[in-house]
């Protein structure tokens, strides 16, 4: 009886001093931290697309653009926030606050149905003003194609 009380009091105490996780089963949101551009796992099959984002991201942002792109193709790229899906603007908003704390510059999400942008502390409508313009593509390759001529646009108006 004691052997099992001294395990579940160090249970109690194990689940008292650990610290709660932060994972919130958003992929973007913990890829994004650490890389520029974040893609749908569908997106794969489009390299010469994939290529041309991610390099002119790196160009940008190296010439003083700072900006971190998420492509979401569907909904299961949202994880646990499927809600968000169709939802550009709102999920950019999401996003953004959710990267805060480690980047707090400029985001482009691209959905089939539309752009969303984010910059902390800043009015996003130069940003929306300049994506009314664009129009988003279909089929992978028009999505990776529509967050290239997105981010092209954002950093000529910027």
């Amino acid at each position: 009886m004691r052997v099992a009380l001294a395990c579940l009091a160090a249970c109690c105490l194990a689940a008292v001093a650990a610290q709660p996780a932060r994972a919130d089963g958003d992929p973007a949101s913990d890829y994004l931290l650490v890389q520029k551009v974040f893609l749908s796992y569908e997106l794969a099959s489009y390299p010469q697309q994939e290529h041309a984002l991610t390099k002119l991201v790196a160009q940008v942002n190296k010439q003083g653009f700072t900006i971190r792109v998420a492509v979401i193709d569907s909904a299961y790229d949202l994880g646990s926030v499927t809600v968000l899906w169709r939802k550009p603007q709102t999920y950019a908003r999401f996003l953004g606050a959710e990267l805060s704390f480690v980047y707090k510059q400029r985001l482009l999400v691209v959905m089939p149905n539309g752009f969303g942008f984010n910059w902390p502390k800043h009015s996003p409508k130069a940003g929306y003003a300049v994506l009314a313009k664009l129009h988003v593509k279909h089929g992978g390759a028009g999505l990776l194609a529509s967050a290239t001529a997105a981010v092209q646009a954002l950093a000529k108006a910027g």
